[in-house]
């Protein structure tokens, strides 16, 4: 990378779960079910630790398995070679993501927002959580962290462009202990 030039945002469409057979299959968990992109896709970024660099590598076919997408990668032929990706996330770069319409944001594009209960901040955003009743923000704070729902009655509007996002009525929503 050159000086001054903008390190790549990597958004993270699924990771590798297990092997899937033994001739390299893999099990994928796919973050967005609802999203076919994954499935569209000819070839995606293997995304490992913070040292290593993202390897791209073809995607020679995938399918619906009864619970989780199944993947088969080139150079990958054989239960060891599958294991040894276990965990590995699959993505692209956020240049490489559809355009959105007005209003819409990425998950991705939530995390470090500034969060705004009323006219004060109360925290950052630091992850999006997805539960089956719900998607939640995850914000920290002082000696803790609030779980806040992505529901019309707890989230007011969000800002991508100023950096924040706007929550309302947050009595009801505890303040989680450090874990």
């Amino acid at each position: 990378m050159t000086e001054g030039e903008d390190p790549i945002s990597w958004i993270e469409l699924g990771v590798i779960a297990r092997p899937h057979g033994v001739t390299g299959e893999v099990r994928v968990h796919v973050f967005n079910p609802e999203s076919t992109l994954l499935r569209e896709l000819s070839e995606i970024f293997l995304l490992g630790e913070a040292d290593e660099e993202p390897a791209l590598v073809e995607i020679v076919s995938t399918r619906q398995g009864s619970k989780a997408l199944l993947m088969r990668l080139a150079g990958v032929s054989s239960l060891e070679d599958a294991e040894s990706l276990r965990g590995y996330a699959l993505g692209v770069p956020r240049e490489a993501l559809p355009d959105l319409e007005e209003g819409e944001y990425y998950h991705a594009d939530l995390i470090g927002l500034e969060a705004f209960d009323g006219s004060g901040s109360i925290g950052r955003v630091v992850e999006v959580i997805d539960y089956p009743s719900a998607e939640c923000l995850k914000i920290q704070r002082p000696g803790g962290f609030l779980e806040v729902p992505m529901l019309p009655r707890w989230l007011d509007r969000v800002d991508i462009d100023g950096g924040k996002i706007h929550l309302k009525d947050l009595d009801d929503i505890p303040l989680q202990k450090r874990r």
